[in-house]
């Protein structure tokens, strides 16, 4: 087989033209190049860091959602007249629960004046509103005192969904 331009040779060589790697053959089979970087090598050197992206990329922040965990919570220890927990609820409440933080931990509202429910009985009582409390099988895990603004709510509760 004769192809146009390209001598035809059975050893690994590069056929060179113009400053520009057109081709090489190995045993019979043409494989046409660029920069030295066989089309062959691109395409299994692509192939394999695919297979590595795709095995390794277990969560974070690409990926599927993780699946509902009961055992956590986010429990928001909030005021009917708290300025900082209307905020918070304008800003975030009304769409948590279509979060992923939300199937993570799932939002509980707590009214800071009534008695805590048997199941929060155990944890410190909050002294200003709002206070979010993460718990995790049933314990906390760390706490946000006040209502920062969106950005920097979301960046505190990322803390905790990466853990």
């Amino acid at each position: 087989m004769k192809l146009a331009g390209f001598q035809p040779f059975s050893s690994r060589q590069w056929i060179s033209g113009n400053g520009m790697i057109r081709a090489s053959v190995t045993g019979g089979g043409w494989h046409f190049c660029a920069m030295r970087l066989c089309l062959t090598r691109r395409i299994t050197l692509f192939s394999f860091l695919f297979i590595l992206l795709t095995v390794f990329n277990t969560g974070g922040g690409i990926g599927p959602a993780k699946a509902a965990d009961s055992r956590g919570q986010l429990v928001m220890i909030t005021s009917s007249h708290c300025p900082w927990c209307e905020a918070f609820e304008d800003d975030i409440g009304k769409g948590y629960d279509r979060t992923e933080e939300a199937l993570i931990y799932p939002l509980r509202r707590h009214d800071f004046y009534q008695e805590m429910p048997n199941d929060l009985v155990h944890l410190t009582p909050a002294t200003m509103t709002p206070t979010f409390i993460v718990m995790r099988d049933g314990m906390e895990v760390g706490r946000i005192v006040g209502y920062p603004g969106a950005e920097l709510f979301w960046w505190r509760i990322s803390e905790f969904t990466a853990q």
